[in-house]
């Protein structure tokens, strides 16, 4: 019974000695532990997964014959006139998810509703191919997609791209490199065709991606988000590493250390890099950027910088910017208190702003 109770008594101290530990974390990091919080309380939203009943599905449709993986579901609605396409990049930090992801079938599933056709593009993930795979997908995608405009119905010359995260980079990728860069892959009847096809967007949607993979750690380190915060916070990526010897999904994807890079293999990881060097054509590019102030997955910091290469035109290495002139055609919005990946970002009201943006673009 002593001994029950001498054990009884450490475990209380040790509990009181973490609350007081706890304590004094918050204290000292307020602005952290707000973080957290935020990220502790996020509502989750409803899908509405009811049929659809308002134009043709087209479902598993393989747009490369590179892999099994190479497909993508298009859903076009009923109309009189071809509509605008939106293609969906999925995200999951390049190791998970596939083009059913919860939150494409949001988007997929609000925006064909409003007469938007929809394209959620399947690509390769890190553990079948490394980089630069996934983004040769998704461009060749993009070039069957126009190939293939009159057949399904959607308007060629209106192509949108959406993605979030992990997607986030290759959708931004896609959108600012040109013709020649990524094109590795060949889509399903290009060699048949007489003329070649482009892989050009008119409009990027970017919920919140990683855009300087070289900058992923430290720009949390500049927020003074303790390491294990972060690791804790995106440990459902720690089972896809297992095994391969690196430290991070993304230096699993790119199939190199980081550390061991120089400065102009990095600058090539970086769509800033693409931005400058393809600017004579990026800049007349429409984009919106969407990014929450509670993210601890992907540091609300890659957002801006990328903000203002789409307005300055300009890559620095070091990960600082150049202040530019605002442009009517390049947005950045940030969401207080939104985590990564927040279910609040794909509400109808939320989503309904975009359709009034793309709207005011297409109209």
């Amino acid at each position: 019974m002593k001994a029950a109770r001498r054990i009884g008594k450490g475990l209380l101290a040790i509990c009181l000695l973490l609350l007081l530990l706890l304590a004094a974390f918050c204290l000292l990091h307020p602005d952290v532990t707000k973080m957290v919080w935020q990220n502790l309380t996020t509502p989750t939203l409803e899908m509405d997964t009811s049929d659809w009943t308002g134009g043709v599905s087209y479902e598993g449709v393989q747009y490369a014959d590179v892999s099994d993986n190479d497909y993508l579901n298009l859903y076009v609605p009923d109309a009189e006139e071809p509509m605008p396409l939106i293609i969906l990049v999925h995200g999951g930090g390049f190791v998970s998810n596939d083009c059913e992801s919860r939150q494409a079938q949001f988007v997929y599933r609000y925006f064909r509703q409003q007469g938007y056709a929809c394209a959620s593009v399947n690509y390769r993930l890190a553990q079948e191919a490394g980089y630069p795979a996934a983004l040769e997908d998704v461009k060749a995608a993009i070039r069957f997609l126009r190939a293939n405009a009159e057949t399904y119905g959607y308007d060629p010359n209106s192509f949108v791209i959406w993605g979030e995260s992990a997607g986030g980079y290759l959708a931004t990728m896609a959108a600012v490199t040109n013709d020649e860069e990524f094109s590795g892959v060949s889509f399903i009847g290009e060699d048949e065709l007489d003329e070649p096809v482009s892989a050009q967007v008119s409009c990027l949607l970017d919920f919140y991606g990683i855009i300087d993979i070289p900058f992923a750690s430290g720009d949390f380190q500049a927020q003074g988000i303790p390491t294990a915060i972060i690791t804790i916070a995106n440990s459902w990526a720690s089972a896809s590493l297992s095994g391969t010897g690196y430290d991070s999904v993304e230096e699993y994807w790119l199939r190199t250390t980081l550390a061991d890079c120089s400065q102009e293999e990095l600058a090539q990881y970086s769509a800033r890099y693409y931005i400058e060097e393809n600017w004579e054509t990026v800049q007349n590019l429409n984009v919106l950027i969407w990014h929450g102030t509670a993210d601890i997955s992907v540091a609300e910091t890659q957002s801006e910088r990328l903000y203002q290469a789409f307005l300055s035109g300009t890559y620095q290495a070091d990960g600082s910017w150049s202040e530019g002139e605002a442009r009517s055609n390049v947005t950045l919005q940030t969401f207080e208190g939104y985590m990564h990946a927040d279910d609040r970002f794909y509400t109808d009201e939320s989503l309904a702003n975009i359709v009034q943006y793309l709207e005011a673009l297409f109209d």
